[in-house]
């Protein structure tokens, strides 16, 4: 008879006692995660990162402290915020490199044209600096699949801090960064009548001349087309006037963004193209995000199989001989669970949250406890 081939658990990684095991279309055995027991510690999250690549530029650091265990993404580049890279480009200089750049497909049609998509440039002088993003903590009984999303998740977030950044808004002849993470709240929550203004509808030279003041990552954007549609959105088509110094590669990709306006106002815009171009950062980690090499979150990836895959395996334990196992595998998990409930002591907050959980009429699973 010949051998099946098990597939060998990662460190942290321990079979419940007689766990079932689901055949793969190789012929190997796989024990399903749901189906084992989890105990992390710093070393073994170090060998499931190991596991993974992204971007050399964007490193994934695991730590631990007096907390626990924590993930925390590394970005290396250029300082946004130092005071070189806000520098002025002649105007005619950095066209001039735009329309003879064949690769980026860019066109600037006349001297009135050059002068409108006037650019910032990143300095000469490009100094790499490291910074580091938000911790994200792993607790040890998480499961092995989970601590990999959980180091999607914080790359996401991280790359995602960056591309904010790098959306600049010269006003009051001030290059600025209206989209980034750390204005201040107080004084944005003072300011609520302003936030509020409501902004007249533009024609499309308006909203052009609007958009002439908006750089991202060194390129520049110019209106193709707006067409209405059934009188409810209009379809805004943006041409991506690159610079040689862009350096996002999926913004190198396309030529072209389209964006879905309710409004035509540099307001709406605005707020929909941060929102096109955080979903094309997403996408280029979901293409690129490997774990054992394999895209674990492509859109490549054939979702029935993995449906069937996952309808496959949820219920195996229905068909085994021993019928302790369901009983003690689902006592585990409940300990597990009771691991993750939220402790709350005497205060106005753990009365606000009590106040709101009660005025549901009934509520199934583990609710707080309140010391």
């Amino acid at each position: 008879m010949t051998n099946v081939k098990a597939i060998k658990l990662f460190s942290g990684e321990y079979s419940a006692d007689n766990a079932p095991k689901a055949k793969l279309y190789d012929g190997s055995l796989c024990i399903p995660q749901h189906y084992l027991k989890y105990q992390h510690t710093l070393s073994s999250v170090q060998e499931l990162v190991l596991k993974i690549d992204y971007c050399d530029r964007f490193p994934i650091f695991v730590s631990e402290d007096k907390q626990g265990i924590y993930l925390q993404v590394g970005i290396i580049g250029i300082d946004n915020y130092a005071e070189s890279s806000y520098a002025k480009t002649n105007s005619a200089e950095s066209n001039y490199a735009k329309s003879n750049d064949a690769e980026n497909n860019c066109r600037v049609s006349d001297t009135s044209s050059a002068q409108r998509y006037n650019n910032r440039k990143i300095a000469k002088d490009k100094n790499l600096k490291i910074m580091y993003a938000r911790k994200w903590r792993v607790e040890p009984k998480l499961p092995s699949a989970e601590i990999i999303q959980t180091a999607f998740l914080a790359l996401k977030k991280a790359r995602e801090h960056e591309v904010r950044e790098l959306f600049r808004l010269t006003i009051a002849n001030k290059v600025t960064t209206p989209f980034n993470n750390h204005h201040d709240i107080t004084m944005l929550a003072n300011s609520e009548v302003q936030l509020q203004t409501k902004e007249p509808v533009n024609t499309w030279s308006q909203l052009q001349q609007e958009l002439d003041n908006v750089c991202y990552d060194q390129a520049s954007f110019h209106i193709a087309n707006i067409e209405n549609r059934h009188d409810r959105y209009w379809l805004l088509e943006l041409e991506v006037l690159k610079s040689p110094s862009t350096d996002l590669p999926e913004l190198k990709a396309v030529q072209f963004l389209v964006l879905v306006l309710k409004q035509i106002t540099f307001n709406e815009v605005c707020y929909q193209l941060m929102a096109e171009l955080i979903r094309l950062s997403d996408r280029h980690i979901d293409e690129h995000f490997t774990f054992l090499k394999v895209a674990r979150f492509s859109q490549q990836n054939d979702i029935k199989t993995i449906a069937r895959i996952s309808a496959n395996t949820r219920a195996l334990h229905k068909s085994l001989q021993t019928p302790d196992f369901e009983k003690n595998w689902r006592n585990d998990n409940y300990q597990v669970d009771l691991t993750r409930v939220p402790q709350l002591n005497e205060s106005l907050f753990s009365t606000r949250i009590k106040g709101l959980l009660n005025s549901f009429s009934s509520i199934e699973g583990m609710l707080p406890n309140y010391q």
